[in-house]
């Protein structure tokens, strides 16, 4: 999952499995599977990193900041708009000056474990999760993003594991869904590859993964 793409698990029926590095169920996923963009900009904004165009995402985030320049869910999404751009660094300073303003907000360190993935610096990118973590119990991005880091391990259980605990607190994560579905099908459970499958495709039908998707789950289902 660019940022927005990166070599995840083994190679699967379906080409090598990709990840996205942005939490796509916090704070309105189901916004995601409109097929018109909304007009509030924070909306537009997580609508448009769905559909990979993290520029346009940008801009919407720093039109909702214009509004509201203390709110960090918007900071935080724009951070990730900066890493889907290639801007590390940016979103690195970004994510500090989210935890320099609010120390325990747990997504500022989901953040920063994504520069630290980025950086294929895996025990520090899981440092910054364990924090994440041990703030927020129930964060499914941090959850997402240790499965992330199990699959660059090629740890396949472990990043299952990582993936079903975060649904279990917000099941509308496209992309948790779509990774749990791929990380089934290493694994030849057909039945499981379909469900999460077939469920990213209803979070997220514009996603540039989608035809895709759509592709493997026909010759799944043949």
């Amino acid at each position: 999952m660019t940022l927005r793409k990166i070599a995840f698990l083994e190679k699967s029926g379906m080409g090598f499995v990709f990840v996205l590095f942005l939490s796509l169920a916090v704070l309105g996923t189901g916004l995601f599977a409109l097929q018109d963009l909304p007009q509030e900009p924070f909306a537009r904004g997580k609508a448009l990193l769905l559909r990979g165009k993290p520029g346009d995402a940008k801009a919407s985030f720093e039109a909702a900041l214009a509004q509201n320049p203390k709110n960090l869910d918007i900071a935080y999404f724009r951070g990730v708009a900066l890493l889907q751009l290639g801007n590390t660094d940016a979103a690195r300073g970004e994510f500090c000056a989210i935890l320099t303003e609010k120390s325990d907000y747990a997504l500022g360190h989901a953040g920063l474990a994504q520069v630290w993935i980025k950086k294929a610096n895996y025990p520090e990118a899981e440092k910054e999760i364990a924090m994440a973590l041990s703030l927020d119990p129930k964060c499914t991005e941090a959850y997402y993003q240790r499965g992330v880091v199990q699959g660059y391990l090629k740890n396949t259980d472990a990043a299952i594991a990582a993936f079903e605990k975060g649904l279990e607190f917000d099941s509308l994560h496209a992309y948790a869904h779509y990774n749990l579905g791929l990380a089934y099908n290493q694994k030849k459970r057909k039945d499981l590859t379909i469900v999460h499958l077939e469920k990213f495709l209803t979070l997220a039908p514009l996603a540039p993964e989608a035809p895709q998707v759509r592709n493997f789950l026909n010759l799944l289902k043949r």
